[in-house]
């Protein structure tokens, strides 16, 4: 009888481990759909902040003293590049700008997210 109850004990905990782990596998899924769906959504891609055109880099120079790029992303519409900024101001903020590539500012659209 002690075997018996044992057995099913043992065969219990490996069926809760089962569904433990297929439920951990099934949200890690999850997380990479949502992740590639944010990516394919965006046309954004990262660029390395030496690749931004100088105009770009002068301008957080000369309307952000002192604060430093953390990203850089560049998209390509209608033959003309946009460029989303993530700065740390030297107040230690973050911020998210937008450029064209002469360093001019744009407002950010809902569809540039």
């Amino acid at each position: 009888m002690k075997k018996m109850i044992l057995s099913v004990v043992a065969a219990s905990a490996m069926l809760f481990s089962a569904q433990t782990m297929t439920a951990q596998e099934t949200n890690a899924e999850a997380e990479v759909t949502v992740e590639q769906a944010a990516e394919q959504q965006s046309d954004w891609r990262q660029v390395e902040v030496a690749e931004l055109p100088a105009e770009v880099q002068q301008a957080v120079e000369r309307d952000f003293a002192g604060a430093v790029i953390a990203e850089a992303h560049v998209k390509e519409k209608e033959g003309e590049q946009k460029f989303k900024l993530v700065i740390q101001t030297a107040e230690g903020e973050q911020q998210e700008l937008y450029a064209d590539a002469q360093g001019n500012w744009i407002e950010k659209k809902k569809d540039e997210k």
